[in-house]
């Protein structure tokens, strides 16, 4: 490492992580898109659970290529139990292996880009009638602004409704609301692909509901939302190292 890179300041990519290692795949893909459109900056990625880079590994990552603020990014699409409770836990943690102070941002939903994000993935399909399909939470709450946000936000192209697979929001009372499921697309509004995802598509397929490619991280408008998130840490004191981009 040269010594212009180690004065390039850090941001920390922390997502929930999973079992499958589809969802490190996406991840690592997202942060690597967040990385070549914002090069004066060291991109690492973390996960909560499940598997490596955890935050002690990304704090011997980061404890040497700087003395400035760490900024992190929490890639969770909900203010529910791990954007609240994990978040700052791991914020903390890292504070503490580093000696640095850490500089948070918001978790990227709700948000208008995840809107045109699930419009992206959609504009594959023709269909005009689509369910969107997103995790539970025990904080239902966190989820009723999530579809509030996507509500308003969703391309005006289609007829919209939403279900999670929990009791929340049942599926099949989201395709009543439609009519049927004859004709009807849906969409994971999940970040990664993994074992989620594919619980929701045999749920579909059990409903002769077809799915749509992809998952919100192969999106640009995913992209760009991270790329705004790291971008308001500036407001915290966060130093984006001069990238024109952020």
């Amino acid at each position: 490492m040269t010594t212009g890179e180690r004065r390039r300041p850090d941001v920390v990519l922390l997502a929930h992580g999973s079992p499958d290692p589809r969802h490190t795949r996406d991840i690592a893909a997202l942060a690597h898109r967040v990385a070549v459109a914002a090069p004066h900056v060291v991109v690492h990625t973390a996960y909560l659970d499940h598997h490596p880079p955890r935050i002690a590994d990304v704090a011997d990552a980061v404890g040497d290529t700087g003395s400035g603020p760490i900024g992190l990014v929490p890639l969770l699409l909900t203010q529910a139990f791990h954007a609240r409770v994990d978040i700052p836990a791991a914020a903390r943690e890292l504070g503490l292996r580093t000696g640095r102070s850490v500089v948070v941002s918001a978790a990227l939903g709700p948000h208008p880009l995840l809107g045109s994000a699930v419009g992206e993935l959609l504009d594959q399909r023709g269909e005009n009638r689509a369910v969107v399909l997103l995790g539970g939470s025990s904080r239902t709450a966190a989820v009723d602004d999530l579809v509030a946000q996507l509500r308003s936000t969703l391309p005006p192209v289609r007829t919209y409704a939403f279900a999670t697979l929990d009791d929340h929001l049942p599926i099949d009372a989201a395709l009543t609301a439609l009519g049927r499921a004859e004709g009807v697309v849906a969409v994971t509004g999940i970040l990664a692909d993994g074992v989620l995802r594919d619980r929701m598509v045999r749920a579909c397929a059990q409903r002769g509901v077809g799915v749509a490619a992809g998952v919100l991280a192969d999106t640009d408008a995913v992209t760009r939302l991270v790329l705004q998130r790291m971008a308001g840490l500036r407001e915290s004191g966060w130093d984006a190292g001069g990238s024109p981009q952020l």
